[in-house]
């Protein structure tokens, strides 16, 4: 049953395209802002706390939020009409939890690609170019991001999710089944 659910919800996702482009492109930039702001705190020292961190998980609580108001504003129709045809509250909490995890990991795994493309792009620079780069080449010279920092950003990410998720549920709960039954355009 979950795996049908969750089938569901990324077929929902991918339905809307606009809206999962962006919100997914929004989750990669923060993921990798917020990144690069703990590997800055980690190079220079670890009591120093940056504003870009900070500025970086307001915006992620913020974007969190209102990605998961969209989602149930913008689906109270199909919600009401799930409801009508015999759909639980649970179901239907497990749908929209679907829709929300399933664009944060498509943020996260392309930031974990394009480090990884960016680490073997720079690696073959500094590797065939050593009169420019200076010898002895040391792969600590890479201007980098490494993947702890990333990790930890996701299960930060994770935890603004479930947030995101409460606040869904609680908006799923108030959506009534007489919405589906309302006419369109008058």
């Amino acid at each position: 049953m979950a795996f049908r659910i969750f089938k569901k919800s990324v077929m929902m996702v991918l339905r809307e395209k606009k809206q999962f482009t962006v919100f997914c492109l929004m989750y990669t930039i923060l993921i990798f802002w917020t990144s690069y702001s703990i590997e800055l705190v980690l190079k220079t020292s670890l009591y120093l706390w940056n504003a870009s961190f900070f500025m970086a998980l307001a915006v992620g609580i913020f974007l969190s939020l209102l990605y998961s108001w969209i989602i149930v504003r913008r689906n109270s129709r199909t919600i009401a009409t799930l409801k009508c045809i015999g759909w639980t509250n649970s179901d239907i909490n497990s749908l929209i939890t679907g829709f929300i995890l399933f664009t944060t990991f498509i943020g996260f795994f392309i930031v974990i690609e394009v480090l990884f493309h960016y680490a073997a792009f720079f690696g073959y620079i500094y590797a065939t170019n050593p009169a420019v780069f200076g010898t002895p080449y040391y792969i600590e010279n890479l201007p980098l991001v490494s993947l702890l920092p990333v990790f930890v950003t996701f299960i930060i990410f994770l935890f603004f999710q479930i947030l995101a998720i409460l606040l869904a549920n609680r908006k799923i709960l108030k959506v009534r089944p007489i919405v589906a039954l309302k006419r369109v355009g008058v």
